[in-house]
């Protein structure tokens, strides 16, 4: 189905100040057309060669945060809507462009349309790294009817936010190297945060069928299983 072939949805924007969307956002909505969905992502890969010969292969570097691509449309020839076109703009603009006074760097913005899942959270969260428009209809005077503003934003997920993701995805076993001088209550401490409900010291100790809490010695693999313990 073409995108002239149906009313475009309405998409909202939320403006925050700060990284964790706290406290009320500046809002926008405009028309989007639903048949423009472009999300990416991107990994770095580094090329290691090898001397005398014609050997390559690729190391792992990083991932990078994903991106969005979105259109929006501004009409003020659709039936009831006789909006400015350029104040609209100006005011995507201020939302999304320019660098806000007290924080003195690009405001963040939320994306909200419908349904749409966005990878599973409901909402598209980043900052703008460029816009573009494109106007396509004009009054005799030169006035703008109609146009087309795109989005290039980068996903700039909260720290809080990515540490849960983190979490979800930890493993709920592990194996531990028991290093010079280390107690299992040091082993259980550098485990919180690492795995699903790291357990307490106890625990360490019931699972791995030691006599005692010092019952083991430097360079012992100690297992570790998710759930809750004493300590």
């Amino acid at each position: 189905m073409s995108f002239l072939s149906r009313r475009p949805v309405k998409l909202k924007l939320e403006s925050y100040d700060n990284r964790d969307a706290q406290g009320l956002p500046l809002q926008f909505q405009a028309m989007y057309n639903p048949d423009s969905v472009s999300l990416g992502y991107h990994t770095d890969f580094a090329t290691d060669t090898f001397i005398n010969t014609n050997w390559k292969s690729n190391r792992f570097v990083q991932t990078k945060p994903g991106g969005l691509s979105i259109e929006l449309l501004f009409d003020a020839k659709m039936p009831g809507n006789r909006q400015d076109i350029d104040g609209k703009l100006h005011k995507l603009r201020k939302l999304c462009y320019d660098v806000d006074e007290t924080r003195c760097e690009p405001r963040y913005i939320k994306v909200i349309w419908g349904k749409m899942k966005w990878s599973g959270s409901g909402y598209f969260f980043g900052r703008l790294q460029s816009l573009s428009v494109r106007y396509t209809l004009f009054e005799k005077d030169g006035t703008p009817l109609r146009a087309t503003a795109t989005l290039q934003l980068a996903e700039d997920q909260s720290l809080r936010n990515q540490a849960a993701e983190a979490l979800k995805k930890s493993p709920s076993k592990a194996v531990a190297i028991a290093k010079a001088a280390s107690s299992l209550a040091s082993i259980a401490k550098n485990l919180k945060g690492k795995m699903k409900k790291s357990p307490g010291y106890l625990k360490i100790a019931k699972d791995n069928n030691l006599d005692s809490i010092d019952g083991f010695k430097a360079g012992d693999k100690l297992k570790v299983e998710s759930g809750k313990g004493s300590h």
